[in-house]
């Protein structure tokens, strides 16, 4: 009887790919990202979702065979030439109840140079320890833009080598633009802090200024008669943003006093959320049946 030569092959066809099958039917996994564009060095987040299909627990964790990690990226340009990672990325054993789900997210910007100008695809590998397989997830894309530049300011003393450059950029997109504040120390080029302060009318430059803490301060037109007064400490930490509108006796600006304090004059301070609360307040009053006195 003649032997089929094609019968191993196939064997090893359907052998071979029994665990990836037995992967993808035990875990669903997906990937978002916190939003499409960014902004240079402000973090780019990856969340990874997986949900437990087998019917009982799972732990995955690095396999010890191996030393792979059970979560991996593969980020590649515009050109298509895969990032190198910077970093290794290590993470620690995740349980996964009987059909629930559970989400990492991921700053990519300290593993991967996702920090220059450019367009981006992203997809994750998930690896199943003790020979479960591994898998991918879908790909998604995010792109990174450099901001116009409207304010820079250095602080710090060069004797101690601690001179930081507080920079101010506008970014403009379809539908809104907004202000980002970058934090770079000087010494080194690198940058210590990137993040939003909000939305910002571009038409209307924002003003800024130091206090004598160092403390960057930051005025600038949110909405059309309303003001955010932004403020950010020189280790990079984010105070918060407060609103004013303007008053009879004028417009909101920044004042720096003798002392070197730096306050807001003029205007009347604004609560967004307060006045929210109030409008929810009397809708719901509006909502009671009207009530008839016979």
């Amino acid at each position: 009887m003649r032997s089929d030569s094609r019968l191993p092959l196939l064997i090893f066809l359907f052998t071979g790919f029994f665990p990836l099958h037995q992967a993808c039917a035990q875990v669903q996994a997906s990937l978002t990202m916190s939003k499409r564009e960014y902004i240079s060095h402000e973090p780019v987040v990856a969340t990874v979702s997986l949900t437990n299909n087998a019917g009982r627990d799972l732990v995955i964790h690095t396999d010890e065979r191996t030393n792979l990690n059970w979560l991996d990226f593969e980020i590649k340009n515009s050109r298509g030439t895969a990032l190198s990672p910077l970093a290794a990325m290590n993470f620690g054993p995740v349980r996964i109840p009987a059909g629930r789900s559970i989400a990492k997210s991921v700053d990519l910007t300290g593993a991967f140079r996702v920090t220059d100008p450019g367009r981006f695809h992203c997809k994750a590998v998930i690896r199943l320890p003790g020979g479960g397989g591994n898998f991918v997830t879908n790909t998604t894309y995010f792109s990174v833009t450099v901001g116009r530049q409207v304010y820079s300011q250095r602080i710090g003393d060069p004797s101690l080598n601690n001179v930081r450059e507080y920079r101010l950029s506008i970014h403009n997109s379809a539908r809104k633009s907004s202000l980002y504040v970058h934090l770079v120390d000087v010494g080194t080029g690198r940058n210590l802090q990137a993040f939003r302060m909000g939305e910002v009318i571009s038409s209307k430059p924002p003003k800024a200024t130091v206090d004598r803490a160092n403390n960057l301060h930051v005025l600038f037109l949110a909405a059309p008669n309303l003001y955010g007064h932004g403020t950010v400490t020189p280790t990079g930490t984010y105070l918060g943003t407060k609103y004013y509108k303007p008053s009879q006796g004028g417009k909101p600006a920044l004042a720096t006093f003798s002392n070197g304090d730096v306050m807001i004059s003029g205007g009347i301070f604004y609560d967004p959320k307060a006045e929210a609360q109030n409008r929810g307040r009397l809708r719901k009053l509006s909502e009671r049946p009207r009530m008839t006195f016979r």
